[in-house]
């Protein structure tokens, strides 16, 4: 009975007592890397449990099809975006405040997950079926975010005028993302106020 040092744990059992939500996450952060590479029908479910260090069947485990790793990864993007953008301002900031610092938000997002952006905006968007569906729920939420700053400033009676206005800014946003993407030389809070300009010019309440 001596002082015996202790034996460091194997990797194949660090792997087995990782969380499921943490593993989920690496899994995820492999994927979205590989898809942004190469595009979603290169990638192989192989390739992908390779680079993540698990087994195939893991993958389909969790994941179902390399379809419903793709919609998990963009799902997941897109909950970091909307995260992002609702903590940007404190509650009950001004309107036009709330407008620019969440505009800020969308575009730092977009400056520093360009490959989820990527995937979001680019790829995901022209695949189809479930894809496709989820980009569109999730262009739902950020212009209903959008559309409840337009309505608090332009009373209640504005009805589907500021949802339009807010479905028109929510596009223009993410047209003027990917032309910031090909011009990083502008700043952001540029790009940002030319944003917020525009919502003013449609909407004279939010000066």
């Amino acid at each position: 009975m001596g002082n015996t040092a202790p034996q460091p744990v194997p990797e194949r059992i660090r792997r087995a007592r990782m969380p499921r939500p943490e593993r989920e996450r690496q899994m995820l952060e492999v994927a979205g890397r590989s898809f942004a590479e190469r595009g979603f029908h290169a990638v192989s479910m192989d390739e992908i449990a390779a680079r993540a260090g698990i087994s195939k069947p893991m993958l389909y485990q969790y994941f179902g099809s390399k379809e419903g790793l793709y919609v998990a990864f963009v799902r997941q993007q897109g909950a970091a975006l909307l995260a992002a953008m609702r903590s940007a301002t404190a509650p009950g900031a001004p309107p036009a405040e709330a407008l620019r610092a969440g505009t800020l938000a969308f575009l730092g997002y977009v400056d520093e997950h360009r490959p989820g952006w990527e995937l979001l905006y680019r790829e995901a968007a022209n695949q189809g079926g479930p894809l496709a569906a989820e980009i569109a729920a999730l262009h739902a939420r950020i212009a209903a975010i959008v559309d409840r700053l337009f309505a608090a400033v332009a009373g209640d009676d504005s009805g589907c005028r500021t949802e339009a206005l807010a479905h028109a800014f929510v596009g223009a946003g993410e047209s003027v993302a990917n032309w910031w993407l090909e011009h990083p030389e502008e700043p952001r809070d540029q790009v940002a106020g030319l944003l917020v300009r525009l919502a003013r010019g449609a909407l004279p309440e939010l000066a």
